[in-house]
């Protein structure tokens, strides 16, 4: 099973600079929901850059289609210096995902800043679910087709396209349901409303050792000292060798 990683960048609007930055205070979109990580980070982050630059930054929570609606926000912002966003793995998917269809141009009218933060992600389940680890939900999902949900914070979401690649690889057939962020998604895993979600282990693991919901494995080259008792994902664990389409 290959790793799965989940990464930010943050981002700006191209922009030429003419007098001293900043003047006034920073705009700073997350194209997802409040909760998960990409907003986690965002606000430690411009917690520590405030001070230092002598403004305040304002964090503006824009959720919708996979990061796509607030990427268009911040790539059509005027180009000043004073609009930030942070973007995930997913941002490069939807590039690809929507060829040709998305409403701004990533390359003409965004520029990488900087890498800020780079995470494995795990396999949790509703605390209902009879299965206690990733060969037994393997084993239910194939003894019932069609009838696990997972959910992604969004299509081409980093977990969705690890989810659906687990899917193919082991040969399973799980439904996806698609929500606006991880924190909606985790409220519909814990009502039972999906039963499978893989996001990041800081947005997970609390609602884990909570009992809210179960850890089944991560998908990580090793154990993560932050989180002993997770098993990592198996890398010949129900491989197929021929994969079912879709």
């Amino acid at each position: 099973m290959r790793k799965w990683f989940l990464a930010l960048v943050f981002a700006a609007p191209l922009a030429a600079q003419a007098q001293a930055w900043p003047a006034k205070p920073i705009r700073w979109v997350v194209p997802y929901t409040g909760g998960g990580i990409t907003d986690v980070v965002t606000r430690l982050v411009t917690q520590k850059m405030s001070a230092p630059l002598g403004q305040p930054i304002i964090v503006d929570n824009r959720p919708g289609a996979n990061s796509i609606l607030g990427s268009d926000l911040a790539a059509k912002a005027a180009p000043d210096g004073y609009t930030m966003l942070t973007v995930i793995a997913g941002y490069a998917a939807n590039v690809t995902l929507y060829q040709g269809k998305l409403p701004f141009d990533p390359i003409k009218g965004l520029v990488p800043v900087s890498l800020a933060a780079i995470a494995p992600l795990i396999m949790t389940a509703n605390s209902n679910l009879p299965v206690k680890d990733m060969k037994e939900l393997i084993a239910y999902a194939k003894a019932n087709p069609g009838k696990l949900n997972f959910g992604s914070s969004g299509i081409g979401a980093a977990a969705h396209l690890t989810t659906e690649l687990f899917k193919q690889t082991v040969g399973v057939d799980m439904v996806h349901v698609p929500f606006k962020g991880t924190a909606p998604a985790l409220t519909a895993l814990i009502a039972n409303d999906i039963q499978v979600l893989v996001d990041t282990p800081s947005s997970l693991m609390p609602h884990v050792r909570g009992g809210k919901i179960k850890a089944l494995a991560m998908f990580s080259g090793r154990r993560l000292s932050a989180f002993p008792d997770v098993p990592i994902v198996p890398k010949r664990e129900g491989r197929r060798s021929n994969p079912p389409p879709g």
